[in-house]
């Protein structure tokens, strides 16, 4: 899991996509990949953080595993434009993204995709 707080980021902390799956990184250090059909379950929620919230975006993996990321984490837009290409069925950023930033504070996630569902 990618952490979201603002004092642990550090400048080269990104989410890279490739044509296969996407890898996350924290500094030199690769922290997690996966491959788009390895996704079962995608959900986003609002993160309060000290003086906004911030959106992040969670994806279970066939394994059982989880990987995060947040809007603050450099290739986030490509990753997300990515998933919505790449995981059939997943709900395009502008129909779930206000519902997920509002109201302020909360932290009900919202499923953009589960396999198996369309």
């Amino acid at each position: 899991m990618v952490s979201s707080g603002v004092d642990d980021r550090h400048p080269t902390d990104r989410v890279v996509v490739v044509s296969a799956g996407f890898g996350v990184w924290q500094g030199s250090r690769h922290v997690a990949s996966a491959r788009w059909s390895d996704v079962v379950r995608v959900s986003a929620f609002t993160r309060d953080e000290a003086t906004t919230g911030r959106v992040c975006v969670t994806l279970v993996l066939r394994s059982g595993g989880e990987v995060s990321v947040h809007e603050a984490l450099p290739g986030y837009q490509s990753f997300l434009a990515a998933a919505e290409t790449a995981l059939p069925g997943m709900r395009p950023r502008a129909e779930w993204l206000t519902s997920v930033q509002e109201p302020a504070g909360a932290t009900d996630e919202t499923v953009l995709f589960e396999r198996g569902r369309t």
